[in-house]
């Protein structure tokens, strides 16, 4: 099409050159041609093309519109017309509806839905205001994730997350002597922030010790005792005990059989009590093994941790400085005769 409408104006530049007797000789010849050719086919076959070029001059000179013998006046129009409809809904093109938004806002949305599960999409609309992002509540849940289950809860890990504040875990373990002998450790960890309430050393353990442990543990925080007491199915574990922490308004929560994994945080202390500490220190008695645990649980509770997100059970009550401390101003404080280090700014 495109070459034959450059042909056509390539023909009348050339036309403009020539006479204007030769021009009109050659328009009565083409109009005896087309009224031979009217009375052959009375009703032409015209191409799209056809009526493109034959539309476009007709409305650049509307005069010659009578020059057209093949169709009838209305039917130029009528070709005008659909061409001109063609063209406005070309530049009038876009998508319907309301404009999209932009990629990061969607992002934005399907994150909200997926970290919070008791929110809807007039709660995330709100959300999405205060940064900012005034979107419709029907817009937020168009893009739902598709995956997302309907009526869906929070999570196993969520829940326990939001009662390990609430809970201890205890449990024993064993320490070697230099002379052999076997003593028995037990701890008691707040769950919450990893932080070891208690550990006392003992040759002869019974339910009296752990019981008046978990008391001692217990005065040392104001009184406020846990909800729920994690431990394993120990005989040391039992009704004695039991009615004696009972007192407390605390549960206790025995672990299934032969299952370490279910009391995982306490089993993880040990591991690092043992590795860190113990398995670099031959211990004499039991007054030596309460010391270096003691010295140690000092130094452990302001260490990174990275169950907490490198940051240190007890770190809350330390405010880091404004400005980085210089080099020459940090001073290390050796602990377990230089097994670890504590590092401060020098007065």
């Amino acid at each position: 099409m495109l070459r034959e409408v450059t042909k056509a104006v390539l023909a009348t530049l050339r036309d403009t050159l020539r006479s204007r007797a030769a021009l009109v000789a050659e328009n009565t010849l083409l109009r005896q041609q087309v009224i031979l050719l009217h009375r052959a086919a009375p009703h032409p076959r015209l191409k799209a093309r056809d009526r493109f070029t034959i539309g476009a001059i007709t409305k650049l000179f509307p005069s010659l519109v009578a020059a057209v013998p093949i169709v009838r006046p209305d039917t130029v129009i009528r070709w005008h017309r659909s061409l001109w409809k063609l063209i406005w809904r070309r530049r009038c093109r876009r998508p319907v509806g309301r404009p999209p938004i932009d990629a990061d806002t969607r992002a934005l949305i399907r994150r909200m839905w997926t970290e919070n599960p008791l929110w809807g999409e007039d709660v995330i609309a709100a959300e999405l205001a205060k940064l900012g992002h005034h979107v419709s509540p029907r817009t937020v849940a168009k893009y739902r994730p598709a995956r997302l289950p309907r009526g869906r809860g929070q999570k196993w890990s969520t829940f326990i997350r939001n009662h390990l504040g609430q809970t201890w875990a205890a449990d024993w373990f064993t320490i070697v002597t230099v002379r052999f002998e076997i003593l028995y450790a037990f701890v008691i960890l707040d769950l919450g922030r990893r932080e070891i309430l208690r550990v006392g050393v003992t040759s002869t353990p019974s339910a009296q010790y752990a019981a008046q442990s978990f008391v001692e543990a217990v005065c040392d925080r104001d009184d406020q005792a846990p909800r729920f007491l994690i431990h394993d199915r120990d005989s040391i574990y039992g009704t004695w005990f039991r009615r004696r922490v009972k007192g407390f308004g605390t549960r206790c929560l025995a672990t299934p059989p032969r299952a370490p994994q279910a009391n995982s945080y306490c089993e993880r202390v040990i591991r690092t009590l043992r590795r860190e500490c113990l398995d670099n220190v031959i211990i004499v008695d039991e007054r030596h093994a309460e010391r270096v645990l003691r010295e140690y649980i000092r130094y452990y509770h302001g260490r990174p941790h990275r169950g907490l997100h490198t940051q240190a059970p007890l770190g809350a009550r330390w405010l880091p400085p404004v400005r980085p401390t210089p080099a020459s101003a940090v001073r290390g404080v050796s602990v377990l005769g230089g097994l670890h280090h504590e590092y401060t700014v020098a007065a």
